[in-house]
Order: C-alpha cells, then sequence, then structure tokens
C-alpha cells in the first residue's frame, strides 16, 4: 500500500507502483490520467477519494521523472497492462 511517505525513486519502483494500479486497484488507467478520473464500473463511484488521487498523481509524476524517454513510461503501462488483458 502507498502512503504519503511513498516516494518512486527508479524505475523498478515506477513498474512496481503500475502493477499496483492495474493488478492491485484493478484501474485500467493511462499514464496522463488524473486518478479523480477513475471511476467503478458497476457503482458509478469513484475509484479513490481526492487525498489519494493526489497521492497517486505524485506517484505517476515521480514515475515520470524516474523514466530517461517519457515514451518508456507509456510502453510500460502499455505492456502491464496489456499483461492484465490476457488473463
Amino acid at each position: 500500500m502507498y502512503t504519503q511517505d511513498s516516494h518512486i525513486a527508479t524505475v523498478e519502483e515506477a513498474k512496481a507502483f503500475f502493477h499496483h494500479v492495474v493488478f492491485d486497484l484493478d484501474i485500467n488507467f493511462h499514464p496522463d490520467d488524473d486518478f479523480r478520473t477513475y471511476v467503478n464500473c458497476e457503482s458509478g463511484k469513484r475509484v479513490m477519494d481526492d487525498d489519494q488521487a493526489d497521492l497517486y498523481n505524485r506517484l505517476m509524476d515521480e514515475a515520470f521523472d524516474v523514466f530517461d524517454d517519457e515514451d518508456a513510461v507509456y510502453e510500460t503501462a502499455y505492456n502491464i497492462l496489456n499483461e492484465k488483458l490476457k488473463q
């Protein structure tokens, strides 16, 4: 679980964060999207409250910072989402 004390400082930590979002939280996310925008398809309710969304948005910003190439962020997220879809 990620907390206000959590930070992403390496590519491996960014990959783990993406994996957490996709597999643990079951969110079909895009790296550019604000975590406030995600809703549960069945209930129509937001997946996160403002505080949690702020945390995840910050962590996503940190994830962008650790990759050498911005395209690698999207490729990594896509690969993890694709892994989930193949299950």
